[in-house]
């Protein structure tokens, strides 16, 4: 069956975890960057279910701890192979529901990833969309490694690419 992503609990969750860090996570400052796990975080607290179904690692998506999580909860481009490749063409398998969008197509809660030579290397969440009057003149992100809260997306500088978050199945 297929479920709404809740946005706005992804967006009230990235708000509240933009600065910081959330304790029951490790964060991965150190070691590359924390983005994708906080992304991956605020995905969860839209509701998008821990995935344990694909029939390899790299088609999951979940973390318990350090040592029993997915490369796809913390890499940026293991993130976005499973993101896009879970569920194709309505193909209903467990979990998220994403496409790759157009700049004018983006919601709250949907994903932006600085990619470079075709492959992402950063992770960010849009947590509000600018209008001028009915046209999108910018939005506003969040993330994690070089913190930032509700940033305007058009400051950033690099090569995106947009994800939509469409929903998941149960």
């Amino acid at each position: 069956m297929f479920y709404e992503y809740n946005r706005q609990s992804a967006v009230d969750y990235a708000r509240r975890w933009a600065l910081d860090r959330n304790p029951k996570y490790k964060d991965y400052e150190l070691w590359g960057g924390n983005c994708t796990n906080f992304i991956s975080q605020c995905l969860f607290a839209g509701q998008i279910p821990m995935d344990h179904s694909g029939d390899n690692i790299m088609k999951q998506w979940y973390w318990y701890s350090d040592s029993s999580r997915t490369p796809s909860w913390t890499g940026s481009e293991p993130f976005y192979q499973y993101l896009i490749n879970n569920n194709k063409n309505l193909s209903s398998n467990y979990g998220v529901y994403a496409k790759v969008a157009d700049y004018d197509e983006l919601e709250i809660g949907d994903i932006v990833q600085l990619i470079q030579d075709n492959k992402a290397y950063h992770n960010m969440i849009i947590t509000e969309v600018i209008l001028n009057g009915d046209e999108i003149s910018d939005y506003l992100i969040c993330q994690n490694t070089y913190d930032l809260l509700d940033y305007p997306l058009s400051l950033k500088v690099g090569e995106r690419r947009y994800i939509k978050i469409l929903g998941y199945y149960k």
